[in-house]
């Protein structure tokens, strides 16, 4: 198995990538190279979202026929909200790219929430995705440096 020399974890909005170095004597430790925020995956719809004569009526459950109100508020803001994982998901993947391709290593190792990891490791190039040694299915990108190579098999001691 190809050790891994960069570990990237990543949520739905920010994404962080270390360079793993070996120390002989303590293990490995990890240098950040790489942090990106991504503006698009934090708040909420109705704060981007803002022009009220473009948004769709919701009726008040009165079931008037008359009343000139819809009820399709809520399709239509799930189809935005898949479209904004879709444009999220692909800003994470391209991220994950430049750094993998920069770093020009041989093995790297993922970790991501269970909710989003497929989705970002299916948008990776193959080139990419084939070097990854070991997929850890967790938010793991508020832990501490110091604390991440304990999550990962493939940097622990032999």
């Amino acid at each position: 198995m190809t050790p891994a020399s960069l570990v990237i974890v990543t949520d739905r909005g920010s994404l962080k990538a270390y360079k793993v170095n070996e120390a002989p004597n303590r293990g490995p430790s990890l240098e950040l190279v790489q942090a990106l925020e991504l503006t698009d995956a934090h708040g909420r719809y109705q704060d981007k979202l803002t022009d009220q004569a473009g948004r769709f009526p919701v009726g008040d459950g009165g079931g008037q026929a008359g009343s000139g109100r819809h009820m399709n508020a809520i399709a239509e803001r799930q189809g935005l909200e898949t479209e904004n994982d879709r444009r999220i998901f692909k800003q994470l993947a391209d991220s994950i790219t430049e750094v993998v391709q920069l770093a020009g290593i041989e093995g790297w190792s993922f970790a991501a929430p269970a909710s989003i990891h497929s989705s970002v490791v299916d948008l990776l190039p193959s080139a990419v995705r084939d070097r990854i040694v070991e997929h850890v299915k967790s938010d793991l990108v508020k832990i501490e440096p110091a604390k991440l190579p304990a999550h990962f098999r493939s940097l622990q001691p032999i």
